[in-house]
């Protein structure tokens, strides 16, 4: 058996992560690499029973994107909960496959080469066989304005990448259910034909409706990065503003250091997406003003200055800070226990070095 490394979506991590390959009941699975959790597609009924998640009807729903890395990520997902996908790569594309296959749902991104995706979703709502399928846009784009374009295009709902998989799927559920709510009509059982409802009075005008906004709150930082291929890449990543378990907001810390293998970022240009391998990453800098403001006489800190020197001769000096009790805090033990990326304090800003990349560290005097 061919030990082949591969991802898909874990749905006790709720993430892609790697997965392995292994032999059960003489059929070859696959399990993630990080908690051991079974997520071949053919165990999809069963891990659903196991974590007590719902499996919904058969469901089938078009993913519109010139990412494959994003189209693979939201099938995994959406196939885990029991729907059926559809993929497409591209506008015209997506055009001829809701014509033909007629989904329940389309998720639809906006920047795509040649038709966008609010063209596409202009055309959708022009065509009468066409026009009552619930589109959701999911996008990098960044524009304050995107709900409002959305809702001109005739979009249900509006979400911006990235965003979790719960987030994605109740918007499904949602968008499903207005789409439901506009087809049902009212049924009268038991009542014969030949006989009306006596006349009631005109219902007062309804308000106008307005779509809900489940967008995720997110604030950008923009950051560099240097990679092992020797690139220089600048750009910006979203990080959100409320996230469960998390006490504040999510830090660039946070999601460097993160269970996720790639890091999205947003940038200028003709690829305003690009998603970077955290493992290649040697380098991060972001703005001074993303370290806490923590007094360096503060009970259970230590300031320390290093001189970090990189394996591509690269040399940076700043401080560490260092939490724990008095007479416990001592740069070894903050080496050994800190996640993937060191956060370093320089003159010009925060650095996050990946510890893959670090030749040596050298204290320095106080």
């Amino acid at each position: 058996m061919e030990d082949r490394p591969g991802s898909e979506y874990c749905p006790k991590c709720r993430i892609i992560q790697l997965t392995f390959p292994f032999t059960e009941d003489s059929r070859t699975l696959r399990r993630c690499l990080v908690c051991g959790f079974p997520v071949e597609s053919g165990l999809v009924l069963e891990a659903a029973e196991a974590l007590g998640l719902p499996s919904p009807p058969d469901i089938k729903i078009l993913c519109v994107d010139d990412e494959p890395l994003v189209l693979q990520m939201n099938g995994d997902i959406l196939r885990f909960h029991g729907y059926t996908v559809l993929t497409a790569p591209d506008g015209p594309t997506a055009l001829e496959m809701a014509t033909r296959e007629r989904p329940s749902l389309i998720l639809l991104d906006i920047i795509m080469p040649g038709m966008d995706g609010f063209e596409v979703c202009r055309r959708l709502k022009a065509d009468p066989d066409l026009k009552d399928i619930p589109v959701i846009i999911l996008t990098a784009l960044s524009d304050t304005n995107l709900n409002v374009r959305a809702f001109e295009a005739g979009a249900e709902l509006a979400l911006r990448k990235p965003a979790e998989a719960g987030t994605v799927l109740r918007t499904i559920e949602a968008a499903l259910a207005l789409a439901a709510s506009r087809t049902a009509g009212p049924t009268f059982e038991g009542v014969p034909e030949a006989v009306t409802a006596p006349a009631q009075p005109e219902p007062a005008e309804p308000e106008p409706e307005v779509a809900p906004d489940l967008t995720i709150p997110t604030r950008p930082v923009p950051l560099t990065v240097w990679t092992f291929d020797g690139a220089t890449l600048r750009g910006q990543i979203f990080l959100r503003l409320h996230v469960e378990g998390h006490a504040g907001p999510e830090t660039a810390q946070d999601r460097l250091n993160d269970p996720d293998l790639f890091l999205t970022l947003t940038m200028p240009g003709d690829d305003p997406l690009v998603f970077l391998n955290k493992i290649q990453m040697i380098r991060v800098d972001v703005p001074a003003e993303e370290e806490p403001d923590v007094p360096d006489i503060q009970v259970g800190v230590s300031i320390e200055p290093i001189r970090v020197q990189l394996i591509n001769g690269e040399q940076l000096s700043g401080t560490v800070r260092i939490e724990g009790p008095a007479g416990k805090r001592r740069l070894s033990d903050f080496l050994n226990t800190q996640p993937a990326f060191l956060p370093l304090k320089g003159a010009d800003g925060l650095h996050f070095l990946h510890k893959r990349f670090i030749a040596r560290i050298v204290p320095q005097e106080t």
